[in-house]
């Protein structure tokens, strides 16, 4: 077992939640940045090669290896800091609202959809503490259908579960929840999900900070099948420590006559809001599975 496969393991899992629970702040941040630095020493891990080549294309190829160095120990510090925040505050619904912002123009948007007449497709990358966000969202009384990952292994399976102890619908990825997501957005609800995860094969490679991905196509779809909008919700780290959700316009696509190029140029409308996120802030983008495979052996 890998170190990847490890951490998202149910038992890497459990002890991350235990610690996190028991351990008081200062000491928790204090042994996240000592667990960042070993896993991030480990560069032949392919967890960790993933992170250098995402980072290295964001930057525009322009970081060198001790750049990469630098902003790879800091990702892996700024994630272990967020999942500390977030089992360490599981149980304390007021604490998530203390330290989770929505930001006015979510907060309008929100309120605008809720009295539309269209579906709305929000779509979010894994920047900062997201999964603390999705409770706080949820706390706040939005009723979202989540579609995540297919398949889940164990340890995401205990994830989704920790999820619906406050009331978030999460329904792996399939043909079924595909249709009840469909459904949803044809009675003007909402859906949500991540935006950044890439897929081992694909038919569709969306440019992504200007290289082809292999990023996913199916929320395009979805999307273009009910005429519903997309909307990029993204959640930042504050320097005081906490975080705000925020978003981009509504994002109305178009279509194409050749289905491939219909779907590859509207995630990339997409993917470019998304882009403004990320490159904000780099290292808050914990995405440790390779977005851009092809360029894995070519990072310094």
């Amino acid at each position: 077992m890998n170190i990847q496969e490890t951490i998202n393991s149910r038992m890497g899992i459990g002890i991350v939640l235990t610690l996190s629970k028991v351990i008081p702040p200062k000491a928790g941040l204090k042994l996240g940045n000592y667990l960042a630095r070993k896993i991030s020493a480990r560069k032949g891990a392919r967890m960790v090669r993933s992170v250098r080549a995402n980072q290295w294309i964001v930057s525009g190829k322009k970081l060198d290896a001790e750049e990469l160095d630098k902003i790879t120990l800091k990702t892996f510090q700024h994630t272990a800091h967020c999942l500390y925040d977030l089992y360490h505050n599981l149980d304390n619904p007021g604490g998530i609202l203390q330290r989770v912002a929505l930001s006015p123009q979510l907060k309008k948007l929100l309120a605008e959809r809720a009295n539309g007449k269209e579906g709305t497709v929000l779509v979010t990358p894994h920047l900062s503490n997201f999964d603390l966000a999705g409770r706080a969202m949820a706390l706040h009384g939005y009723r979202i259908q989540v579609l995540s990952y297919p398949q889940p292994a164990g340890g995401y399976q205990w994830q989704n579960k920790l999820r619906m102890v406050y009331n978030i619908e999460i329904t792996p990825m399939s043909t079924s929840t595909l249709r009840q997501a469909k459904k949803r957005l044809n009675d003007y609800g909402v859906v949500l999900t991540g935006v950044d995860r890439p897929l081992e094969r694909s038919n569709y490679h969306p440019k992504f900070f200007d290289c082809p991905s292999m990023l996913p196509v199916t929320y395009i779809r979805l999307a273009l099948q009910t005429k519903s909008p997309v909307v990029v919700v993204a959640c930042v780290s504050n320097e005081d420590n906490t975080y705000t959700i925020d978003c981009s316009d509504l994002i109305y696509l178009r279509a194409y006559q050749d289905p491939v190029v219909e779907l590859e140029k509207n995630a990339e409308k997409v993917l470019k809001e998304t882009e403004k996120f990320i490159i904000k802030n780099p290292h808050q983008w914990s995405m440790f599975y390779p977005v851009w495979p092809q360029v894995m052996e070519q990072i310094p």
